[in-house]
């Protein structure tokens, strides 16, 4: 049997060979999402896809036929559903290990694989491409599957928005081939939406919203099509969970808009009641439930293997309108629990003053930024003193300074500044546009990038005098040993003050600076605090959701070969554990949370 290293991130050039022909794919460390190519590299994938994805829709362009998919003779039946997997393979693989054993425990009680594998959107990371699929989605899902069992299950997925990077090329023809299969999972779908029908007027519908857009009229008709009846019961899935951002001080967010409008002018005006909104695309679990029976849970699921998310940035409370804006239509929420817990969430947000341990990359990105400011503070200094440095440290730091600040230096700032003011989460919300708050928003904003361009001047300036002052008047020592001196103080000190301020604006700001948050997450890549959904459809009619959480990622994994059904890789140590996080949720045969 082949030997694989365990170590993702020291592999050779041979090493990632062999182990492609020896799996068929390459085990993928997590994404390093602060990384200056991948930066640059997803800006441009967002123009050219919501560029291009106005005036290319795949949605418009898929007319196969597709089903009936109808599961509504099985009595009782037990569904899977797992969102934002393909990140990091040790994460990935513990989620898709766990879904693929015949069961999982709940407080005691045995829950037996599902039957349906739903896949809630982000199916690979960090851009979608035939690669990445085989890498981070496939490779791992067939590995821990290999072969189908007696019952073999069936998998929908629905596309995130990293899924429509590429135009949904590589989706289509991973999800939506004839006869396609991810190891043991077969694929039935043909577009990139679906309606299934399930047990005792149970459905579950998965909507494509693209790129955060409209729900075009081919997607709409396909749904209005179905033979729904009055008192079906609908569990609706999307790929955004859009209750989370049309809250009171914002205008309705479009995303919004557009669930609504399916909710009231699809669903229900099918006659169908609307039990539970399910999504990913945050990388947590949330339950939002209503304070009114009538209107659905709404549970965020997005622990599939991407990034961990913040939960402890969430609302309360939330007041979703209707299409209309019917003030007696407006539902009120309320968030009745996470995971991870909101203290431990808070916690894990000070890790970002590791940033240049965890992202090297970026890491040697502020290096780089440093040497550049001292190529212009050293040239600077050769203007004025010639190539005598020692001179320009006798009048202190402060003549130092002052002689090393050149009109380039000046330039060279000005651009950071700038970046980092565009990057700065400060803004005033959006429907608290006084001026006064307005004003105070921007100059809390400039205050913050200018301080924090300050301090990278000052480390810069700091190091480059400390240099100046041991090498003396050897001009080509001072310049090799202070720019080599920039790029480990760059690397090691910018990165830390840049994760310290990412950090006292997500605490200052909070709930108000979502993007803050969000980057102060990813710039860890959180393999840990995973979760799934098992739901089990009753032959009496009536529905349990058990939220199931996974609090470590599984690490040590040993290749156990190709034969046989079973897994590919063992756990080498204690195997991973799913344990309770929620629940039971209980419905009724009329759809009604009982518990």
């Amino acid at each position: 049997m082949p030997s694989l290293k365990s170590s993702l991130r020291s592999r050779t050039a041979r090493d990632l060979r062999e182990e492609r022909d020896t799996l068929g794919f390459v085990r993928q460390p997590a994404v390093h999402w602060l990384s200056p190519a991948l930066l640059a590299r997803s800006a441009v994938e967002v123009v050219v896809s919501g560029t291009f994805g106005k005036f290319a829709d795949k949605r418009d362009m898929q007319q196969e036929q597709q089903g009936p998919f109808d599961y509504s003779g099985a009595g009782e039946l037990w569904v899977d559903y797992l969102s934002d997997t393909g990140d990091g393979f040790d994460a990935t693989y513990t989620m898709a290990w766990l879904l693929a054993q015949e069961h999982l425990d709940f407080e005691g009680e045995r829950l037996p694989r599902g039957k349906l594998l739903f896949l809630g959107g982000d199916e690979v990371y960090p851009l979608a491409d035939p690669v990445a699929y085989e890498d981070r989605f496939i490779g791992p899902f067939a590995g821990a599957l290999p072969q189908p069992p007696a019952d073999r299950p069936d998998m929908y997925a629905l596309p995130g928005n990293h899924d429509w990077y590429d135009g949904l090329v590589s989706f289509l023809r991973v999800f939506c081939t004839r006869d396609g299969a991810i190891g043991g999972w077969a694929t039935r779908q043909r577009r990139s939406y679906f309606a299934v029908k399930l047990p005792n007027d149970w459905w579950i519908w998965g909507i494509d919203i693209q790129l955060d857009t409209y729900i075009d009229d081919t997607q709409l008709d396909y749904f209005r099509a179905q033979p729904v009846k009055p008192g079906d019961k609908v569990v609706l899935m999307t790929s955004i969970p859009s209750w989370t951002h049309a809250l009171d001080a914002k205008v309705d967010p479009p995303t919004w808009r557009y669930l609504s409008f399916f909710e009231e002018r699809i669903v229900r005006a099918s006659g169908a009641r609307l039990c539970v909104a399910l999504s990913g695309d945050t990388h947590h679990y949330a339950r939002f439930e209503p304070a009114t029976a009538a209107e659905p849970t709404r549970l965020t699921a997005g622990g599939g293997g991407a990034y961990l998310s913040a939960t402890h940035t969430l609302h309360s409370e939330l007041r979703l309108r209707s299409l209309d804006h019917d003030a007696a239509a407006t539902v009120d929420y309320a968030l009745q629990e996470v995971y991870p817990p909101a203290d431990v969430s808070r916690r894990l947000s000070n890790g970002i003053l590791k940033l240049g341990l965890l992202n090297q990359q970026f890491a040697l990105l502020l290096g780089a930024v440093y040497v550049v400011l001292g190529l212009t503070m050293l040239s600077a200094l050769k203007a004025i003193v010639g190539t005598v440095y020692v001179n320009a440290t006798a009048a202190g730091f402060d003549g130092f300074l002052s002689a090393a600040i050149g009109s380039t230096t000046v330039l060279v700032v000005l651009v950071l500044f700038g970046g980092l003011y565009a990057g700065t989460d400060i803004v005033a919300p959006a429907l608290e546009q006084r001026e006064g708050v307005v004003r105070a928003t921007k100059l809390a904003r400039f205050a913050v990038a200018a301080l924090h361009t300050l301090g990278h001047l000052a480390i810069a300036a700091v190091v480059l005098w400390a240099a100046a002052k041991l090498v003396g008047d050897h001009t080509p020592v001072i310049w090799i040993t202070g720019l080599l001196a920039l790029l480990v103080a760059g690397a090691a000190l910018g990165s830390t003050l840049f994760g310290a301020v990412l950090l006292l604006v997500h605490r200052v700001r909070g709930k108000q600076a979502r993007q803050a948050a969000n980057q102060v997450f990813t710039g860890q890549s959180i393999p840990d605090y995973k979760n799934l959904l098992r739901m089990r459809f009753h032959a009496d009619g009536g529905l349990t959701i058990y939220p199931l959480g996974v609090e470590r990622a599984c690490t040590a994994w040993r290749f156990a070969g190709d034969d046989g059904p079973t897994p590919r890789f063992t756990p080498s140590g204690a195997p991973p554990v799913a344990h309770a996080i929620d629940g039971p949720l209980r419905y009724d045969a009329t759809g009604t949370r009982v518990s």
